[in-house]
């Protein structure tokens, strides 16, 4: 165990050959491995990833508040995901720390405020309404491809607005997909980079990037011969300037933080929305209240219906998109009993926060109801589910309206009902269910109710 290690006072933990030793278990189911090794700690633990350099992980409100908040200045994302991140996505603000991040925050975060994106409903739930009608339906249906893909279209709507063919949103849907599986792999098994060199695993994803970037660089060129104005993400992001020199975004980096925006924004809203239906088909009186307060409402209502904002809510705090996020220490820090140096990295542990026996009644239990009747002071220090402080999602707003629009049309248009099958847990850098498996058959209204 690591008790101590010169002046400061670790928690305790693993050693980095008993890390090197239990690699094989971590890789096999990342959730289920931190989360023995949250109840065996006490909630918080440390592991080294070299002779001298470790990592804290903590699923501690307190300590998981102070890292994100209270001093956040003292932390920024570390090399380990933003290097390899904005090598083959670009530097945009998801890979960016410092002057610079805050640079693009500042310029990004407008386009997401709520007038902003009331703009951008027509397009969200006119794209799903469209897509609602190609919907499989039948019995064992994995329903994950489908919403997936809807999501993806939403969120490439919303940016460009333009309809894309067949063929382009699939090679898109493709590069993402296995950029991201790269990307997962090349951060949690760094000994695979030693292969690189015969596998050709890095040249062909650097290949992927530039074929991903030259479709986007097409698209931005299209919007600015047409001298057409959208209204959508892209025209925001073409039109916004920097504060401090009134100059405008450069096409390299507008193409950096559009990357950004749809690597980040369609998957975590497609698993979301996938481990909600799960959730709901296996607990059938709560999607059948559901589905009745929906059938009363009209699909733009869907937005201020407390019932489907905190059975999402809910969700998202069994379920996290983000199970986890990291930080790095730029100086020396404290946290309770810990001391800690600089070069630390800290590791927020939200899936083990959300159901934390000692913080939610039933934690294991889903139950929107805890959601509806509790004034939000009551969780709020321990709820995450789109992070916390300055680097919050910053499409945070964007993903639920998106969330709520879906499920208004979905539910109000289906029949839902579980086969029994139990997801799989890909924890990836979004978590991801393998398959949501549904028997799906279309609604069949009482006319009179009509």
């Amino acid at each position: 165990m690591i008790t101590k290690r010169h002046k400061y006072q670790l928690p305790e933990g693993y050693s980095l050959l008993q890390c090197i030793l239990r690699a094989r278990a971590f890789l096999k189911d990342p959730v289920k491995w931190i989360s023995n090794n949250m109840d065996r700690f006490g909630g918080t633990y440390t592991a080294a990833i070299g002779f001298k350099r470790k990592l804290i992980l903590t699923q501690h409100p307190g300590f998981i508040s102070h890292v994100l908040k209270e001093n956040h200045k003292n932390y920024q994302k570390s090399t380990i995901s933003t290097d390899a991140g904005a090598t083959y996505l670009g530097n945009g603000i998801l890979f960016s720390n410092g002057a610079f991040w805050l640079q693009q925050r500042r310029l990004i975060q407008p386009a997401f405020h709520r007038e902003k994106l009331q703009a951008l409903q027509f397009v969200i739930i006119k794209t799903i309404k469209e897509s609602i009608e190609k919907c499989p339906t039948g019995n064992a249906v994995d329903i994950y491809p489908f919403v997936h893909s809807v999501s993806f279209q939403v969120l490439l709507r919303s940016i460009f607005d333009i309809p894309l063919s067949p063929d382009t949103f699939r090679e898109i849907t493709g590069l993402f997909g296995n950029i991201q599986e790269f990307l997962f792999t090349d951060t949690n098994q760094p000994a695979r980079r030693l292969l690189y060199p015969f596998t050709g695993e890095r040249r062909s994803t650097a290949r992927k990037t530039q074929r991903l970037r030259s479709i986007i660089r097409d698209v931005i060129h299209q919007r600015k011969s047409s001298g057409e104005s959208k209204g959508d993400l892209l025209d925001m992001l073409l039109n916004s300037t920097y504060e401090d020199t009134g100059e405008s975004m450069g096409e390299e980096q507008i193409i950096n933080e559009l990357v950004v925006l749809i690597f980040a924004g369609h998957e975590t809203t497609a698993n979301t929305l996938c481990w909600l239906l799960y959730l709901l088909t296996s607990h059938p009186p709560v999607l059948q209240q559901l589905q009745a307060d929906l059938i009363e409402t009209s699909l733009p209502d869907a937005l201020t219906n407390e019932r489907l904002k905190a059975t999402i809510s809910e969700a998202m705090r069994l379920y996290p998109a983000a199970w986890m996020t990291e930080r790095v220490t730029l100086a020396a820090d404290s946290f309770g009993p810990y001391t800690f140096p600089a070069g630390t990295i800290i590791i927020p542990f939200f899936y083990g926060l959300h159901r934390n026996e000692q913080l939610w009644e039933n934690a294991s239990l889903f139950n929107p109801e805890r959601f509806m009747h509790s004034e939000k002071t009551a969780w709020a220090g321990h709820y995450f589910p789109f992070g916390a402080g300055p680097r919050m999602c910053v499409g945070n707003h964007f993903a639920m309206a998106e969330m709520c629009f879906f499920l208004h049309a979905f539910l109000t248009t289906f029949q839902l009902q579980s086969t029994g099958h139990v997801p799989s847990m890909k924890a990836l850098i979004s978590l991801r269910p393998d398959k949501v498996i549904l028997n799906i058959k279309k609604r069949v209204l009482d006319k009179a109710a009509v």
